[in-house]
């Protein structure tokens, strides 16, 4: 993954709240801060840093302060120099259609992560869809605050197109290496 994302919850973390930030560093092994802290931004880093990370987050302050946390990081992170292409290429391409962004999530997966399995959209109505990232390592598989994140992470993308939406983690099965999170929101106006 890359070394920006991790260190980004982290910050994102801190500037919802400071102590809590401190609290999940003190939480992390001490392997873990020092390789987060030492990794360049663009490098990629292993993906058991920001499960570590993301988990220890859970731990301290809760499912639900967590996911809020999640989500406002991504929606930052919108307009970093790595995703601002994306994203403009995005909506330039798709226009402000969920699913028709969606359907890049395979693609940004890819540039975030590897050698982390796949992520793929189906669309399941007009408003409703699917994501399943499928051939997880077992470093994500048995995961499921992990994945229970990365749907709030993918609920940033309704605050980007300004629609009511909502992303929530319907399954994970460590044994066939596969998480399902579900997406639907509202069509607007």
């Amino acid at each position: 993954m890359l070394g920006s994302f991790v260190q980004g919850t982290l910050e994102a973390v801190d500037r919802h709240d400071a102590e809590l930030g401190r609290r999940v560093r003190e939480a992390l092994a001490p392997e873990t801060l020092e390789a987060i802290e030492r990794s360049s931004r663009i490098a990629l880093v292993p993906i058991a840093l920001d499960v570590e990370v993301t988990e220890r987050l859970y731990e301290i302050a809760g499912a639900e302060r967590a996911r809020s946390i999640l989500r406002e990081n991504l929606a930052a992170a919108f307009h970093t120099p790595i995703l601002q292409s994306f994203v403009r290429m995005a909506l330039r391409l798709r226009g402000r259609d969920p699913a028709g962004l969606f359907a890049f999530a395979s693609k940004v997966w890819g540039q975030l992560y590897r050698d982390a399995g796949t992520l793929r959209y189906e669309a399941l109505g007009p408003c409703e869809g699917r994501l399943e990232a499928s051939a997880l390592p077992p470093e994500l598989s048995g995961h499921r605050d992990y994945f229970d994140g990365v749907a709030a992470t993918v609920s940033a993308l309704f605050d980007l197109v300004e629609l009511d939406g909502h992303a929530e983690l319907k399954a994970v099965d460590a044994g066939a290496g596969r998480a399902i999170i579900s997406v639907v929101w509202d069509a607007g106006d």
